[in-house]
C-alpha cells in the first residue's frame, strides 16, 4: 500500500499488548506473510501452553510480537526494527551489557 503524494504515512497509537490488538495493527499495516506468520506463531504458542499447562510460551510470543506490531505502526520505526533484526541475524545479539534489562523495557514501553 502506498501513501498519496504529499502526505506522510499516519503513525498509529501504540497497540495494547494483547493478541487481538497486535493482530489489528499487523492486519492494517503489515503484509499478508507477516500476518500469517503471526497467526501461526500464536496458534503454536496456544498449543504449547495447553500441552504444558503453562502460559509462559503464550506470554512470550505475545510480547515478542508486540514489539514488531509497535514497529509496524510507524514506517520509520519499522525500517529501524527490520535493520536491527537483520543485524542480529547476521552478527548475533549484542553483548549482554549493551542490551536493555526487563526493567528498562517495562519502564520505556510499559510491557
Amino acid at each position: 500500500m502506498t501513501a498519496p503524494h504529499g502526505r506522510q504515512p499516519q503513525v498509529l497509537p501504540r497497540p495494547a499488548c494483547t493478541p487481538a490488538a497486535i493482530r489489528a495493527v499487523l492486519a492494517a499495516d503489515a503484509d499478508a506473510a507477516v500476518l500469517q506468520r503471526y497467526d501461526e506463531d500464536l496458534d503454536a504458542a496456544f498449543e504449547q501452553a495447553r500441552e504444558q499447562a503453562d502460559l509462559t510460551p503464550l506470554v512470550q510470543t505475545v510480547r515478542r510480537w508486540w514489539f514488531e506490531a509497535d514497529a509496524w505502526r510507524d514506517p520509520e520505526v519499522q525500517r529501524e526494527f527490520l535493520a536491527r533484526m537483520e543485524t542480529y541475524r547476521n552478527e548475533g545479539q549484542p553483548p549482554a551489557e549493551q542490551r536493555m534489562t526487563r526493567e528498562e523495557i517495562q519502564a520505556r514501553f510499559g510491557v
